[in-house]
């Protein structure tokens, strides 16, 4: 049985992570936050101002730890970059060196994100291109990468990086589903910037925790790329649209023309390397969304 720790277990990911590796009999599972938790054993409490995870690693050996923390807001790294480099580089530099020091063996797989590529120059964008981030917290998660790289190269740690594109599901409470549901209780109009053209590649949850599985059986761990995506290209009115479908909303929807700063374009994943280790999506779009919907009328 895999000893599996789970950082940030109490964000997005990180939840439904502990989720899916607890109800496995493959696997033992921790996990470690900022939040404080009175009913489960396996956590761990992290000091948010400072953290330190030499004592976790010190007195745990795990098999297998997954980084699922940080920051996750374009806007919000353009208003507090160093609060986003602390959670998105310092952080990982600290995971980093206690696995070094007290763990060795333990493989490492940091979440990282599309944000990287910044607008891509062609599509389908595979791991191999050239990245160009258009946000700081793109170049963040591109430095917490070259960390990772590093430190396979330098100290023989077992690292993986995974290029989260467009996620979305049940407890995510921010980004643009969120935001069109929350414009929707307040009358019958949506605004949204852009033109509605613009495209992402989006990802249901639990096909991201899926292919985690996949990549801790099969992935290498050579400081390895893997895009996580549905390797599809859907604009923001189509999946906008769809939503509003699934409400049942009978208003409108508008967009500004206005174009959000530290956004890309378009967005659309090659998965051929996850593909490869026999990773197939569960979900499509519309069943996603029926989810996300079913779960948006349970917290309203």
């Amino acid at each position: 049985m895999k000893k599996i720790l789970i950082i940030g277990s109490k964000g997005f990911i990180g939840s439904h992570a502990v989720d899916y590796f607890s109800s496995s009999n493959k696997y033992q599972c921790w996990g470690a936050d900022v939040v404080t938790d009175y009913v489960n054993n396996n956590y761990f409490l992290i000091d948010g101002s400072n953290s330190n995870f030499n004592e976790l690693f010190e007195q745990h050996k795990f098999d297998v730890c997954i980084n699922c923390s940080g920051a996750a807001s374009v806007p919000d790294s353009l208003k507090h970059p160093l609060r986003d480099f602390y959670l998105n580089v310092t952080n990982v530099a600290k995971l980093l060196e206690a696995i070094k020091h007290y763990n060795h063996t333990c493989k490492f797989i940091n979440l990282s994100s599309a944000a990287v590529y910044g607008n891509p120059v062609q599509l389908p964008i595979k791991e191999e291109d050239v990245c160009r981030p258009v946000s700081p917290y793109g170049q963040h998660k591109l430095m917490a990468e070259q960390l990772c790289g590093e430190y396979h190269q330098y100290f023989g740690l077992q690292t993986c990086l995974l290029r989260i594109f467009s996620a979305y599901g049940p407890g995510l409470q921010k980004q643009l589903l969120w935001d069109i549901f929350l414009k929707t209780k307040q009358g019958n109009t949506v605004n949204l910037f852009g033109t509605g053209n613009e495209t992402r590649d989006f990802i249901y949850v639990e096909d991201i925790v899926m292919a985690m599985e996949c990549i801790i059986t099969e992935g290498a761990f050579n400081a390895s790329v893997y895009n996580i995506a549905g390797g599809e290209e859907i604009s923001i009115k189509q999946i906008a649209d769809e939503l509003l479908h699934t409400l049942h909303y009978k208003g409108t929807i508008i967009f500004s023309g206005e174009e959000r700063k530290g956004d890309p374009v378009n967005w659309k994943a090659d998965i051929t390397k996850l593909a490869s280790l026999g990773f197939k999506h569960d979900y499509t779009l519309t069943k996603g969304i029926k989810k996300y919907v079913q779960w948006l009328k349970e917290v309203q």
